[in-house]
């Protein structure tokens, strides 16, 4: 999905030596995100004016659970000049994680203005007016995004179900939060499994992401979460 992949930059001219933006590029395409925050240090180091550089270290640090630094590069991309909608959904997504909701609802709206067609984006503001308390908004947002990728309709329904994004693992798309240090923890509240059950879906384990939306489901206590909740699942399990 294009939303989810690396921000591809090409360079004005082909060139033999590999650059250590290049080189982020394929180490973040393999998997190998350290080596490629590396790799991006050392392109900023080298050209601290690149938006591109800026934005896919961006992506590298939320991968690795760096949400507040990977907040920082997206913003640095935007103030260098960045155009490009993907970097506005992904801040918008690391404010989702950092609770700032009509921040990310902002950060949406103004990628939708670039791509009225970035059907990630329209969805994740659904996801953020969902969790600022404007259901009405937000299912009208889902909706209007799974028409525009009905390709991915499973997987968006599948995000409504989660987009009740809390403390604990990953906000929607792909923008993890910083590992909790290993003291004791509370149980997971609603919101919490329902994030939790986003990052599984986003990751491929629909049924541990049903499995963490039925607890959450259990969890909540809000009627209108609950039956905000208990509709999304249906929809999510008659896919």
């Amino acid at each position: 999905m294009r939303a989810w992949s690396l921000v591809l930059v090409m360079g004005a001219a082909a060139c033999s030596t590999i650059t250590p933006f290049d080189g982020g590029l394929s180490l973040a395409q393999r998997g190998q995100d350290l080596a490629a925050q590396e790799a991006f240090d050392e392109a900023i180091r080298r050209s601290p004016e690149s938006a591109p550089a800026y934005a896919n270290r961006g992506i590298v640090r939320a991968h690795l659970g760096d949400v507040d630094g990977a907040y920082e590069d997206y913003t640095k991309a935007v103030a260098l000049g960045s155009r490009d909608a993907d970097v506005l959904f992904r801040r918008g997504l690391a404010l989702i994680s950092k609770r700032d909701y009509q921040g990310a609802i902002t950060d949406f709206t103004t990628a939708l203005s670039m791509n009225p067609r970035h059907a990630e984006a329209l969805f994740a503001r659904g996801s953020a007016r969902w969790l600022a308390g404007d259901t009405d908004q937000a299912r009208a947002d889902w909706l209007q995004a799974i028409e525009l990728e009905p390709r991915q309709k499973a997987r968006m329904l599948a995000a409504v179900d989660s987009a009740a994004t809390g403390p604990g693992p990953g906000p929607p798309a792909s923008a993890p939060v910083s590992t909790p240090t290993p003291t004791a923890r509370a149980p997971l509240d609603s919101r919490a499994l329902a994030a939790r059950g986003l990052d599984r879906e986003l990751k491929g384990d629909r049924p541990g992401a049903i499995t963490d939306l039925r607890a959450a489901l259990s969890a909540e206590t809000d009627p209108e979460r609950r039956q905000g909740l208990r509709n999304l699942l249906q929809l999510l399990d008659a896919q």
